[in-house]
C-alpha cells in the first residue's frame, strides 16, 4: 500500500479507553475524522475554541491568585462569566463548563507525587532567580495560548447530532461536513473538535459492544518485537520493518522556514503565512510517522495471537541528548499505545517484557549472557555455542521467549 493511501486511510485514529460506567462487554473507541467547515463555520469554530480558552485562562488566573480552586468555586466562576459576557451565549454551555473538569485534572496532576518529586529536583538544581521561578511552576496549570492545541469538547451525547457524513453540536446553527463516515456502530458519547496543521478534526468517542469482525487468515502463535533506531522493528520470525524518521527527512526544510520566521515582523501577514507552513509540515511529519506505525501494528495483530514487546521507559530514554531526536522521530511511545488498543480490539495477547531484561546480551540459543556488549556491535557472537546472529534478531527471539505461557 502506498504511503499516501495509508495517511488518508488512517486519518481515523482509534484508541480504546476503560471506563467504570460501562458494562464489561462494551469498549470505547475514539474516531478522529477530518472535517471541512466553510468560512462561516470556521469562524464559529474559532469562536468556540476562543471561548473555551478564555474561560480556562480565567480559572487558571484565579488559581494562581488564590492558590486554591475547588469544583464548586469553578462552576460559580463560569456562571459569572456567562452572565457578564453575552458573546459566550453563542456557544453551548458545555464548551466552557468542561473547563471545570479540565482545570481540576490539571491541579490534581500538579500535586501528584511524581510531579512533586520532579519539581523538588528542579528547585534543588536551579541556581538563578529565573531558573527557580521556572522550577516552582513546573507541572502547574498553565495559561492556554492562542493557536496552540486549540480544541473544545462536548461530553454529553444528547447535545451531539450526526446525519450521514455531517454533524452538529448544541447551539451550532449548521451541520459540518466530515471527510469520512463513522466506521463503528454504537452510541456517540462525546466529541472533541480540534485544529492541527491548518486542518480541523472531530474526535468521536463511541461506546460499542461490537467486536472487530473481519475475515482473516489463521494467525500464528507468537512473536517477539525488538524496536530500535537502526530499524523500526525486528521480529523474531525474521521480518524487519525499516525505520522511516520522517522528521529527519524534513529537517532542512523546517530549518529554512524557522529561520525565515525569525526574520519576519511578528504577527505580520508574511509571519502568519510562514507559521502556517511550519504547522503544515509538522502535521505531515506526524501523519507519516503514524501511518508507518499503523502498518506495523496491523501486521502484528492480524498475523499473531501473542505479541511480546519490551516495556521501554521512553521518557527516560529521551533524556539522552544524543539519541533524543532519533527516538522521538521513530515514535516508540506511539507504537506501544497503538499496539495496546489494537491487541484489545483483535483479542491478541500483549506481553510487556521487563524493561531491565537484557534481551540483547543473552544468547537466544544457549542462554549465555555477555556483560560487555557495546551498542556499536551489530552482530551477536556467542563464545559458548558459537552462534552468530544479528543483534536485533537475537533480542527479538529472547523477547518472544520471555516467560512464555
Amino acid at each position: 500500500m502506498r504511503i499516501e493511501e495509508i495517511i488518508f486511510a488512517l486519518c481515523l485514529l482509534s484508541i480504546i479507553i476503560k471506563d467504570k460506567h460501562f458494562n464489561e462487554n462494551a469498549i470505547l473507541l475514539a474516531h478522529k475524522i477530518e472535517i471541512r467547515p466553510n468560512q462561516e463555520q470556521e469562524e464559529y469554530l474559532l469562536g468556540a475554541v476562543g471561548s473555551r480558552r478564555f474561560a480556562y485562562n480565567h480559572l487558571v488566573a484565579y488559581y494562581n491568585e488564590q492558590k486554591k480552586l475547588t469544583k464548586t468555586v469553578s462552576v460559580k466562576l463560569i456562571k459569572e462569566l456567562r452572565a457578564k459576557y453575552e458573546w459566550l451565549e453563542d456557544f453551548s454551555t458545555r464548551v466552557i463548563r468542561n473547563c471545570v473538569d479540565d482545570i481540576d485534572k490539571a491541579i490534581k496532576r500538579a500535586w501528584s507525587p511524581q510531579i512533586i518529586i520532579e519539581r523538588n529536583r528542579a528547585i534543588d538544581k536551579a541556581s538563578t532567580p529565573k531558573q527557580k521561578l521556572k522550577a516552582y511552576n513546573l507541572g502547574m496549570p498553565q495559561f492556554a495560548k492562542k493557536g496552540i492545541n486549540e480544541s473544545f469538547s462536548i461530553r454529553e451525547k444528547e447535545k451531539i447530532t450526526i446525519k450521514d457524513r455531517k454533524f452538529k453540536v448544541e447551539k451550532m446553527p449548521f451541520y459540518i461536513k466530515m471527510r469520512n463516515k463513522i466506521r463503528f456502530s454504537g452510541v456517540v458519547k462525546q466529541v472533541t473538535i480540534s485544529m492541527q496543521g491548518g486542518k480541523w478534526f472531530a474526535s468521536f468517542l463511541i461506546e460499542t459492544t461490537d467486536k472487530h469482525e473481519e475475515e482473516q487468515k489463521p494467525r500464528l502463535d507468537s512473536v517477539g518485537v525488538d524496536v530500535g533506531i537502526k530499524e523500526l522493528a525486528t521480529l523474531s520470525n525474521g521480518v524487519v520493518f525499516p525505520k522511516s524518521q520522517p522528521l529527519k527527512k524534513q529537517l532542512k526544510r523546517l530549518r529554512q522556514l524557522q529561520k525565515k520566521l525569525s526574520r519576519q515582523i511578528r504577527y505580520s501577514n508574511g509571519y502568519k503565512i510562514t507559521k502556517a507552513k511550519i504547522a503544515k509540515l509538522h502535521y505531515f511529519v506526524s501523519q507519516k510517522r503514524k501511518a508507518i506505525i499503523h502498518e506495523l501494528t496491523d501486521y502484528l495483530v492480524k498475523t499473531f495471537n501473542r505479541v511480546a514487546i519490551e516495556d521501554l521507559n521512553v521518557k527516560g530514554m529521551i533524556k539522552n541528548r544524543k539519541l533524543a531526536k532519533a527516538i522521538s522521530d521513530v515514535g516508540f511511545g506511539m507504537f506501544k499505545e497503538i499496539l495496546t488498543y489494537k491487541c484489545k480490539l483483535y483479542d491478541v495477547k500483549l506481553v510487556l517484557v521487563d524493561r531491565f531484561f537484557p534481551s540483547s546480551k543473552i544468547c537466544s540459543k544457549c542462554g549465555t549472557k555477555k556483560d560487555n556488549l557495546k551498542l556499536s556491535y551489530r552482530v551477536y557472537n556467542c563464545n559458548s555455542c558459537n552462534l552468530v546472529i544479528d543483534r536485533d534478531l537475537n533480542a527479538s527471539l529472547n523477547i518472544n521467549g520471555w516467560r512464555q505461557v
